[in-house]
């Protein structure tokens, strides 16, 4: 039998599938939801603290969730990027649920378990979860929530039926109410797990909201200096330089704001996403008198993303008018020096100009002077060897002057000559 090689992940990515779910639960029974934010710093301090208190607990194979049951209550710790979660199961009774003026929410306060500590990081999210087999009555629901601006729709082909009306109430938390006589297997599991979800995204969507709040209003200073700079290059009153170092400036303060905004916004973006794919699987249908989930969340959150867009978009395009306007800045410094370059070259070439007029009048000039050491020691020579014939001689000074002369300039102008040739 042929020996087959086996991926060496294979086995950890077949677990993976079933380490991010929640067992599997039946109602009637309480929930109890926690999400806290925890620095990257912070990280590697809560998973000692984990460690510690949660050591028979159950670990998933990446040691990012921890599960411990027993015939009471089920937690669940569990690490994601930026945030951690914490999760309290209770099974309950129907009479549990009956006999409670708050219809069992609260519950759960006098079992906190002690995962959920000071080393948890920053409370983000609290909220509770009731899944009962039984059609409560509307009066009851009025006490324990404020339905009126609330929501409530079936759920999962008319499976089930939600309630809640996204306030803390008194226990610190937030309430949802669930029927689901109908549900069959793991899909009270996958209900609540898909609520869970809807909840934890939508809130860390809105975290990028009050920062873009924030960047609109330096958004408009920032594009009041760039109309400014914009102004000055085009009026040519400011001095080139002085523009150059304003747009520099004001192009590092963008690049910086974006530098702060770009995890956020694409975290809040991703989150976004999630919370549309996971009300999507609600499979909701509306209950008159009652928004659905989907009609809620996006009322509210979708503003705000679109804000958290626009924002983006804009620091975007104001960091690429500021590209143009440096481009035109520069092009127009470039222009200026090939302009001052061409007037520095012109004055070369009448300077060139000017230097051979001088080198031609000093030529000339110095084909006089050679002629004259030369006519004098062409006389000293002669009159040394024709003694007596001083009224010969003199008359002999012209024609030698006149050949003297005439022999420097042929020989200036070969040599200008020769030298021309060469170079070509």
């Amino acid at each position: 039998m042929n020996t087959v090689s086996i991926h060496p992940q294979r086995t950890l990515l077949t677990q993976m599938l079933h380490e991010r779910i929640l067992p599997v639960f039946s109602p009637p029974f309480i929930v109890r939801y926690y999400i806290f934010t925890v620095p990257e710093t912070a990280k590697n301090v809560e998973r000692l603290w984990i460690d510690s208190i949660a050591k028979d607990a159950e670990q998933s194979s990446d040691g990012g969730k921890f599960i411990h049951s027993n015939s009471d209550e089920t937690l669940i710790f569990e690490r994601h990027g930026e945030f951690s979660t914490y999760f309290q199961f209770r099974q309950l009774e129907q009479e549990d649920i009956d006999n409670n003026d708050k219809y069992a929410f609260g519950s759960l306060n006098d079992t906190q378990h002690p995962w959920i500590g000071a080393d948890s990081g920053d409370l983000f999210r609290n909220v509770e979860f009731i899944f009962t087999n039984k059609l409560p009555d509307d009066n009851v629901i009025n006490k324990i929530m404020h339905l009126s601006n609330g929501v409530s729709c079936d759920v999962f082909d008319k499976k089930a039926r939600i309630w809640t009306d996204f306030y803390r109430h008194e226990d610190d938390a937030g309430r949802v109410l669930v029927y689901c006589d109908n549900l069959k297997n793991d899909e009270a599991s996958r209900l609540l797990q898909t609520l869970i979800e809807i909840g934890q995204y939508r809130k860390l969507a809105l975290l990028g909201f009050p920062i873009a709040r924030e960047k609109l209003g330096w958004l408009k200073s920032a594009e009041d200096k760039l109309n400014n700079i914009t102004t000055e290059l085009d009026q040519n009153t400011t001095p080139q330089n002085e523009i150059l170092n304003h747009i520099t400036k004001l192009s590092a303060e963008v690049e910086s704001a974006i530098n702060e905004v770009r995890f956020r916004f694409g975290a809040t973006e991703a989150y976004y996403r999630l919370t549309k794919d996971r009300l999507k699987t609600l499979r909701e249908s509306p209950i008159d008198g009652y928004s659905t989930m989907q009609q809620f969340i996006e009322r509210r959150l979708t503003p705000a993303m679109r804000t958290c867009e626009a924002t983006k978009n804009r620091l975007q395009d104001l960091s690429e008018r500021i590209g143009r306007v440096n481009d035109l800045l520069r092009t127009r410094i470039s222009i200026s020096l090939e302009l001052q370059n061409q007037e520095l070259l012109k004055s070369m070439n009448k300077r060139s100009e000017l230097q051979v007029k001088l080198s031609e009048l000093v030529e000339g000039l110095s084909i006089f002077a050679i002629g004259y050491y030369i006519f004098n020691l062409l006389k000293y020579f002669l009159e040394s060897l024709f003694p007596h014939h001083e009224e010969m001689l003199h008359k002999l000074n012209a024609p030698l002057i006149a050949c003297i002369l005439a022999a420097g300039w042929l020989f200036i102008n070969m040599r200008k000559k020769s030298i021309k040739g060469e170079k070509d």
